[in-house]
């Protein structure tokens, strides 16, 4: 099947989507089939074959997975290369395209045999640097932070890292648009973008990010597990050995319980080791609140400037 001109680009992947995507840039490589196809249809309520569940996913003999999101829509991820969104409401309901570009993304990296990473990542003064945490970590916020200061926007949330990549692992760039709480915003002063949902105190909203974004491979030059909430006053910066970066790694693969639902756990948990035997990482602790934070922006940026 050759391509048209609307198709989209994710993570290097050339996407053709009946589900409208206007986070994607617009695919311009080379005219070659779909990489990844997503379109409506209907989703059987259960996989036929099915192995291995929970509450929220199954996973049939041929390892295709079906993900339900009660009041959004349910989700059938096939080979990694299609989804099939089954869902009543219209296409402008921004729920069902948060869970797309989420979780279901997760589950394509799975199928796909690469590590998709609980990570923010940028590139900041010609280095490609990821930020891992559970969420609340303050990866965005990190990123946004660095955003202010000439750094270049590669993924928010969902870092995806090919492994087994010639040359070393790389990380494959996903689309220009953060995630940010109502206080990271306020504290920027960024304009707040599409509303997105609230908890009891804070409002989240999903922006577009401006400047130039090719979703090109690009190196990856470490990676830094966040630690939020310390009560210092400053940043502080530490070493983790092999066994700690693995761990750390380990802990942060994105929708992981899906992986061991597919029957990938040791997989991942070998390419957790190779990267951490790859490339350097680091724990970075935070002070408490997003005023400390911000206000250690030239702090941060020398502590992760290249060394000279």
């Amino acid at each position: 099947m050759t391509g048209t001109t609307s198709d989209l680009s994710l993570c290097g992947w050339r996407v053709r989507s009946d589900w409208p995507l206007p986070e994607l840039i617009p695919w311009t490589g080379e005219d070659r089939p779909a990489d990844i196809l997503i379109h409506r249809g209907k989703v059987p309520k259960e996989l036929p074959g099915t192995v291995r569940k929970n509450p929220l996913v199954q996973v049939n003999e041929q390892n295709w997975l079906r993900f339900t999101v009660r009041n959004v829509a349910d989700y059938l991820v096939r080979n990694g290369n299609e989804v099939i969104i089954d869902t009543p409401h219209s296409e402008d309901t921004p729920d069902v395209t948060l869970f797309l570009l989420g979780s279901v993304l997760g589950f394509l990296c799975h199928q796909r045999g690469l590590l998709p990473l609980h990570a923010s990542c940028v590139e900041f003064e010609g280095r490609v640097i990821a930020f891992a945490g559970q969420s609340g970590a303050g990866k965005s916020t990190i990123a946004a932070l660095l955003l202010s200061q000439g750094a270049r926007l590669l993924s928010d949330d969902i870092t995806v890292i090919d492994v087994h990549a010639a040359g070393g692992p790389v990380m494959l760039p996903s689309f220009p648009r953060q995630k940010l709480w109502r206080d990271t915003i306020d504290a920027l002063g960024l304009a707040p973008g599409r509303y997105l949902r609230s908890t009891v105190n804070l409002e989240k909203f999903d922006r577009p990010v401006a400047g130039p974004f090719d979703n090109a491979p690009v190196r990856l030059d470490g990676i830094y597990q966040l630690y939020p909430r310390m009560r210092q006053g400053t940043l502080h910066l530490m070493p983790l050995d092999n066994l700690q970066s693995v761990r750390m790694l380990y802990e942060n693969i994105y929708r992981r319980t899906a992986a061991g639902l597919l029957g990938l756990s040791s997989s991942v948990f070998q390419n957790c080791a190779l990267l951490a035997k790859a490339l350097p990482h680091q724990a970075l602790a935070l002070p408490d609140g997003i005023d400390a934070v911000t206000r250690l922006g030239p702090q941060l940026r020398v502590m992760l400037a290249p060394p000279r």
